[in-house]
């Protein structure tokens, strides 16, 4: 293979991961793994489960007075998990 058709590594994993769609799961992973780190310890250990789908992140929490509390500042906890992405992954947000 000539010097011309090599690509960087960087650049096979980023066409391998767009080919395969792999986006959004990769920042589910992410969210997942730093949650605590974007939301705090409090809310990370009342968390049960977190899911992406199609730019709609799933927060499933232990208590209801939490999920009431981060229902009323939506769009604020949009903003901070996109911020801490570094772009607009999360669309919209469902508390369970």
């Amino acid at each position: 293979m000539s010097k011309h058709n090599m690509k960087s590594l960087g650049d096979a994993i980023n066409e391998f991961i767009h080919e395969h769609k792999l986006e959004e799961k990769i920042y589910e992973v992410k969210i997942i793994d730093e949650w605590s780190k974007i939301m705090g310890y409090n809310v990370s250990i009342l968390t049960q489960g977190i899911a992406l789908k199609n730019g709609k992140l799933v927060v499933t929490l232990k208590s209801s007075v939490l999920r009431n509390e981060l229902q009323m500042s939506k769009q604020k906890v949009i903003t901070i998990i996109n911020s801490y992405l570094g772009q607009s992954v999360v669309r919209d947000i469902i508390f369970k």
